[in-house]
């Protein structure tokens, strides 16, 4: 019995330290401007690779209509998105007003340092922590090609929008050679087992085209507060 209740214990004081990041997380967080666009893609990828230019070219592009770009603050596809972000706030001059490049990094992540071109930051300790606060303030999600975080960060947005969730926001998944065999996968072997309904297939948009996509979330969502969820 003694064993329990310590255990129960122990475990109920380290929610409470998970609920004071998050709330602190969610607090920080009110300062972001709004609307606000989440960026996905693997720290492996330099930010001068064609993805990281990519990358940059949109995170600029929506920044100059008014978009705050978020990401997980680390290297390679995050660098390069809050690279864009703070391009475009060197030219407007205008940076506190119109967005924000913003992140939430994660301790104890392979010893990885937040980039040297994010505006504010706040730190979690726990990918769930993070991942509900990249997913939560955010009113369209754009996902580079990248490994197990990425592909975990996209399954939990198109799992959360197919269950309803959260509203249909704008999925865009830039990099057509890496996208299209997963949705060929999708297709010929989720689909074809009844584990998708056809409609599902229509949650994401997959392109090479960084004015499509910046268009496409531009006209959807540019009047938009970050959406209402229940995760």
């Amino acid at each position: 019995m003694f064993s329990r209740i310590s255990k129960f214990f122990t475990f109920a004081w380290h929610m409470v330290g998970v609920n004071r990041r998050l709330l602190f997380g969610m607090w920080k967080m009110t300062r972001l401007p709004q609307p606000a666009v989440t960026f996905f893609g693997g720290s492996r990828i330099t930010p001068d690779s064609s993805e990281g230019k990519k990358a940059t070219m949109l995170a600029q592009e929506l920044a100059q209509c008014g978009f705050s770009i978020i990401t997980g603050g680390g290297p390679g596809i995050m660098e390069a998105a809050n690279r864009g972000a703070l391009t475009n706030c060197s030219v407007e001059k205008n940076c506190d007003t119109n967005f924000s490049s913003f992140a939430i990094g994660l301790t104890r992540l392979n010893n990885e340092k937040i980039n040297p071109h994010v505006q504010d930051y706040i730190m979690m300790e726990y990918f769930f922590e993070r991942k509900w606060l990249l997913v939560r303030y955010a009113v369209a999600f754009v996902v580079f090609p990248g490994g197990f975080g990425t592909i975990d960060e996209l399954s939990e947005i198109l799992t959360l929008i197919q269950c309803d969730r959260m509203p249909n926001t704008p999925v865009i998944l830039i990099g057509t050679e890496y996208w299209n065999p997963m949705k060929k996968w999708m297709t010929e072997c989720m689909l074809k087992n009844d584990l998708l309904l056809k409609e599902d297939l229509d949650i994401f948009v997959i392109t090479d085209d960084i004015q499509e996509a910046c268009k496409l979330i531009e006209t959807k969502c540019q009047n938009h507060d970050a959406p209402s969820f229940s995760g």
